[in-house]
């Protein structure tokens, strides 16, 4: 079993190997949830809905490679903004 302090702002530290076993890095949001009397530290991980209001409607007439190709780099934008904001 792993061991970290609670800090006096109520910060804990995950130990390293926890964090490399579970791909964790500096920004990754973490859930926690009452289980028993103990309490269940999970990764939260991106869903779909994660990506809403990322794409504009396409305009009429937009071939499917271009549809695909905007869909690309909306997807790429959107994950460099989130990594430079922390999340």
């Amino acid at each position: 079993m792993k061991t970290s302090r609670l800090t006096v702002k109520g910060q804990v530290t995950l130990p390293k190997e926890l964090r490399e076993r579970f791909g964790l890095g500096p920004g990754t949001r973490v859930a926690f949830d009452a289980e028993g009397d103990g309490i269940k530290v999970r990764p939260v991980r991106k869903t779909i809905l994660d990506w809403a209001g990322t794409l504009k409607s396409p305009e009429p007439g937009l071939s499917d490679d271009e549809i695909r190709r905007r869909v690309k780099n909306a997807v790429a934008d959107k994950v460099v903004r989130d990594l430079s904001h922390g999340g």
